[in-house]
Formats: structure tokens, sequence, C-alpha cells
């Protein structure tokens, strides 16, 4: 499902994008990628949004994956902050050139976390609940490291996306 977009600005000399769903509402993000990445396994870009101060804030971060079936380049990751019961799965497609779409899926039910993101008995967001939904989905806490690093959370990086 299509809940937002990325577009380089020339103006912002940024990728400027929107992300909104029934509860969620971005409608001004900045995405950059990281320049200075210590790691293959460290994000491709990082996405911010301005606080009512002013100050840029990260709230997500994604990975350049391929797709087993036709090794088609897209990127996957989550939109997430303290203020969000459980952070929001994203994939972006397309490129800088032409904007990238961005989708999200709801994680499949698996009894080894415990549900799922959004499910029967959850959902997260800014302020109360997914669909008037209360409860959990995820089982596990953050999945940042002490030094800002993905840590896994019970998933590599390399496990299959399923979007």
């Amino acid at each position: 499902m299509k809940i937002g977009s990325f577009k380089f600005d020339e103006r912002a000399s940024d990728i400027i994008g929107k992300i909104a769903t029934r509860e969620m509402r971005f409608p001004y993000l900045i995405m950059r990628r990281v320049e200075d990445r210590q790691s293959d396994s460290a994000p491709v870009y990082e996405i911010y949004e301005t606080n009512r101060a002013g100050d840029e804030i990260q709230i997500g971060v994604v990975w350049e994956r391929r797709m087993k079936s036709n090794d088609e380049v897209f990127l996957s990751g989550m939109v997430d902050d303290p203020s969000f019961r459980e952070p929001l799965p994203i994939a972006l497609f397309g490129d800088e050139t032409n904007g990238f779409d961005v989708q999200w899926r709801r994680e499949r039910e698996r009894e080894a976390q415990g549900g799922s993101f959004g499910g029967r008995n959850g959902g997260g967001q800014r302020s109360g609940s997914f669909g008037g939904r209360t409860g959990g989905g995820f089982s596990g806490g953050s999945t940042a490291g002490p030094d800002g690093g993905y840590t896994g959370g019970g998933r590599s990086l390399d496990d299959e996306v399923p979007f």
C-alpha cells in the first residue's frame, strides 16, 4: 500500500517527502544519504523530521536491498520515534532522479514475534493507536544499539523482507 513519496527538491538540495496514513501524518520529511557509512551494513539513508522547535530529528533509516525474484534494488527500513508505540516498516521503490514511492505492508503474523505490527491486537503511531485498537504487536525493544547502529532485534539485515 502506497503511503507516501520522496523526490529531489533543487531549492532545498535535499530529497523531500511525505508519509501519511489514517492516523499518522508527516507532511515534510528530509531523506539524506549517509556519507560516512562505517560498514556495508550501515543504513544508506537517514530520514529526518523538523520538530516544533525547528530542530531536525532523525526518525528513520533505510537500507538498500535486492529482491530475490528479479534482483531489483529497493530501500527497506522503518520510521520510529520514542513517541510511537511501534516502528512503521517502510519500503521505497524508485531512485533519486525519478523519486521514490513509499510502501507499507503489515508484518505477517509469527508466533515467535508474539503478534503482528498493526494486527488485531496492536498498532503504533503518534497518539492513541492505529484504527482505535490498543495493545502492542512487536515483542522486542529497540533495534538500535547504544551507538545508534542496527543491532538486529531478532532479525538479520539479510533476512527476507515481506514487501
